[in-house]
């Protein structure tokens, strides 16, 4: 069957149709309700949605592709099982980012690997202008399927009436607001335009309508832009300047071929087999790279700061946990002091470590060992700065508690301990592909971010605080998502009854809540947190 719409001359009408109805189960999941279920099940259509209608542009797939879908549906599958907001609205925009990205590494016009920075620019590139191009193919559609029996003449004249009218509204705008301003009576009739206005659009059904147009439009727009990408200009006059030979070296590449362009669809024909271009010829030019003798330089002299640096920590840094901390300071004050400069000098070294690792040129083999302890040094005196912000943060929340912000701090500070810890791999094994790994490594950290039970292990630990201080900041705690109300419900009945009167109010807000709420909406935390507050209620 798909090989069918493959080959068949209304392949484009059939997308457009197809979308249309992904933009109708799309208005049913999303419009008036709260995400959920409904997030991994449109995430699912998506995919397969993509899969159907441009199957014949994607490369073979490879262990990255299942990787990124892996984190795609992982995270996809949060909103139904996680209740955190903060994490909701991070996901919410890096769901479809990585979708974005994932699409346009599959299936592309540029054919390029996926650690590659220009992977980005090529995916805005398919998501607003190769997108846009194809609403033309929508009107050219239309117009050919309601001028069947009309003369070719008559059809480029209902084409020119339909770019006239386009053209005229942004004058017709002016001239209206202008002839309103000129003339009272003229103001009136038109201010009745917008009741009327007003009235339709509450028109039951209209609202859904909309969505469904423009979705299914914006769907379509997507999907094509891939099956029939567009080449610029600039890359047609450069493709024909290597064909004619101006240049002489040849470099094969195996991901610089493109589709061959398209124009929008107007009698429904298609073209979709990925041909390739005349092998491109360019000149061959070396990568940049930094003088060894300079960056060596430069890593010496910040070296000597930074062991300055670490020897003056090592006088209080091992001892601050028993109490042993500077003059005149106290826990708090310890713990702010220098800690956001601490962390932010070892982003710094981050990227001097970046540039010193893959953008030096090679020396002789005495520059290499010198090259590579330098590198090392930095590596250490960045885990011993590592080291003290975590510390001082770790006493910052033993005075005062746990929170959304401190934990995602302590979160990214491990995920620095581990970026260094591949860091100082690569300067002894300098075949590992740094770019590479930093991209796998960030995308697990943040899946495990997600599943790691964020709002449960912040109540575990300030349950823990209180039973060592015997203090405890209950309002902070009812605060804590659906995912902590077992826990918080359990801690309640047994230690603290003050926090059982927050835990009600809280029943009392999810109940009015999920009274409105359908089944595209089912988010399992809340359920959960649902029936330990009826049972709390009746305790």
């Amino acid at each position: 069957m798909i090989d069918k719409i493959m080959a068949s001359p209304q392949r484009a009408l059939i997308t457009l149709l197809s979308a249309w109805i992904l933009a109708v189960i799309q208005q049913y999941l999303f419009f008036g309700n709260e995400i959920g279920v409904s997030y991994p099940i449109f995430v699912i259509l998506f995919y397969g949605f993509m899969y159907l209608f441009a199957r014949d542009r994607m490369r073979s797939f490879k262990w990255i592709d299942a990787f990124v879908g892996g984190v795609v549906f992982l995270l996809s599958l949060t909103f139904m099982l996680y209740d955190n907001e903060p994490l909701y609205a991070l996901n919410f925009l890096a769901v479809p980012g990585l979708i974005s990205l994932h699409m346009t590494y599959l299936m592309g016009r540029k054919r390029r690997q996926w650690w590659e920075i220009g992977l980005i620019g090529t995916a805005i590139d398919h998501l607003v202008p190769q997108a846009i191009r194809h609403w033309g193919t929508i009107g050219a559609m239309a117009v050919k399927a309601g001028g069947r029996g009309i003369g070719k003449s008559q059809k480029t004249v209902v084409f020119k009436v339909l770019i006239g009218l386009v053209a005229s509204l942004p004058i017709l705008i002016v001239v209206l607001s202008l002839l309103s301003s000129a003339d009272g009576i003229f103001n009136q009739y038109l201010s009745g335009f917008p009741e009327w206005l007003n009235q339709l659009t509450f028109t039951p059904g209209l609202p859904r309508i909309l969505w469904i147009i423009i979705a299914g439009v914006l769907l379509f727009g997507y999907v094509w832009g891939f099956v029939q990408p567009m080449q610029y200009e600039a890359e047609k006059r450069a493709n024909a300047h290597w064909k004619n030979g101006a240049e002489s070296a040849v470099i094969p590449r195996d991901h610089t071929l493109e589709a061959s362009p398209v124009n929008p669809i107007v009698e429904g024909e298609v073209t979709n087999q990925i041909t390739a271009e005349e092998p491109c010829t360019q000149v061959h030019r070396e990568p940049f790279k930094l003088d060894p003798v300079i960056v060596g330089t430069m890593l010496l002299v910040i070296n000597c700061v930074y062991v300055l640096f670490v020897l003056v920590q090592f006088s209080y840094l091992f001892g601050a946990g028993d109490g042993q901390l500077p003059a005149d300071l106290s826990y708090a004050e310890y713990a702010r002091s220098g800690f956001a400069e601490l962390v932010l000098v070892t982003g710094i070294n981050f990227f001097i470590l970046i540039v010193a690792l893959q953008y030096t040129r090679p020396s002789g083999k005495a520059g290499l060992i010198m090259h590579q302890v330098l590198l090392l040094v930095l590596v250490c005196c960045s885990a011993i700065m590592l080291y003290s912000a975590f510390m001082r943060l770790n006493l910052y929340e033993q005075a005062y508690g746990y929170t959304y912000i401190r934990f995602l701090v302590h979160a990214f500070m491990i995920f620095l301990a581990l970026l260094l810890l591949i860091a100082g791999l690569r300067i002894r094994y300098t075949t590992i592909p740094l770019i590479r790994w930093y991209i796998v490594l960030a995308l697990t950290a943040y899946v495990a971010v997600n599943y790691v039970g964020m709002d449960k292990r912040i109540a575990e630990l300030n349950i823990e605080r209180y039973h060592q201080t015997g203090t405890i900041d209950a309002s902070y705690l009812a605060s804590l998502s659906a995912d902590a109300v077992p826990l918080l419900r359990e801690f309640a009945l047994e230690e603290y009854p003050i926090l059982k009167k927050k835990l009600l109010e809280r029943h009392a807000f999810l109940d009015k809540n999920s009274a409105d709420l359908s089944w595209p909406s089912y988010n399992m935390a809340r359920h959960r947190a649902e029936l330990e507050l009826s049972k709390l209620r009746t305790e």
